[in-house]
């Protein structure tokens, strides 16, 4: 019998792009999957294009949400729980895919708990260079471990194939608790010493700005603020579960703090706010965990 994967697709504000994804889902060699469609409460024409896949056979579940959830990683953490397959796929609603993605990803998951495809970044019709996943820096396979702390392994979701998750695990998990970092969080949670592969038979599309996959300097000191204030959650979290961690829980925060540092500009930097995040990293450096 083959194994039932379970798709969420979780959906805020990418009419642009839905119809796009939806064609990469449904259009797939591989049929034994069931769509789980999440919308978090657009305000665009997302709803008008979803609402023909409504009544799809394929599809399990179709919640619209009344109110922005504020975070994308509530809609991963509520599609886990709804789904029913063998194995998961997160499929971010501003990717797409090649037609064998689910086929490939299953034939490289016999021997692993996550299988990765290939990314290609891209924007439109434009294509961009393959999208470098930290977790394989030495090779195609990896166990997430203490070394890869300092990163997140996999940078495009869309990209993974994974073994179902533990209900238990899935109830008593943070992640979803994080509006920034979630991703990071979520694979430590649920990936920390175990085995993936990276998968160079098939290929996902990473939608992103071509010119710099890091948009950190863009961003507001409010929410470099929130940013680092969620990696210093993180590396809490993670510290207190596995002793081993904890000899690298102030060189995580000096290293976090300095990438926001370099970030902010001259004029944020002699503001009040900016002020109190230097001395909430100092506290930090200072407090034993």
């Amino acid at each position: 019998m083959e194994n039932l994967v379970s798709v969420i697709l979780p959906s805020y504000n990418h009419s642009l792009y839905l119809k796009e994804r939806l064609t990469s889902i449904f259009n797939q060699t591989y049929q034994n999957y069931e769509v789980i469609i999440l919308d978090d409460a657009s305000t665009d024409d997302s709803l008008s294009i979803l609402d023909s896949y409504r009544n799809h056979p394929k599809v399990s579940h179709f919640i619209v949400n009344t109110e922005n959830s504020g975070s994308p990683f509530k809609q991963w953490k509520k599609g886990l729980e709804l789904a029913q397959g063998d194995y998961m796929w997160i499929a971010e609603s501003d990717d797409r895919c090649e037609l064998n993605f689910l086929e490939m990803q299953l034939q490289h998951l016999k021997n692993c708990d996550m299988s990765v495809a290939k990314t290609i970044v891209f924007n439109g019709e434009l294509v961009g260079k393959e999208l470098s996943h930290p977790a394989f820096i030495k090779g195609d396979e990896a166990i997430l471990n203490k070394e890869l702390i300092w990163y997140c392994p996999v940078l495009n979701v869309s990209s993974a194939l994974f073994q179902k998750i533990d209900n238990q695990k899935l109830h008593d998990s943070k992640f979803a608790d994080f509006r920034i970092i979630g991703d990071r969080v979520f694979y430590h949670e649920f990936f920390h010493g175990k085995k993936l592969v990276f998968n160079d038979s098939t290929l996902s599309y990473f939608r992103q700005e071509l010119k710099n996959l890091s948009n950190l300097g863009s961003k507001t000191l409010k929410y470099l603020s929130e940013y680092f204030w969620e990696h210093i959650e993180f590396i809490n979290l993670a510290s207190k579960k596995d002793n081993a961690l904890q000899k690298a829980r102030k060189p995580y925060i000096h290293r976090f703090f300095k990438r926001v540092r370099d970030r902010v500009s001259r004029k944020d930097k002699l503001s009040v706010a900016y002020f109190k995040l230097y001395l909430y990293y100092r506290f930090q450096l200072l407090k034993s965990n």
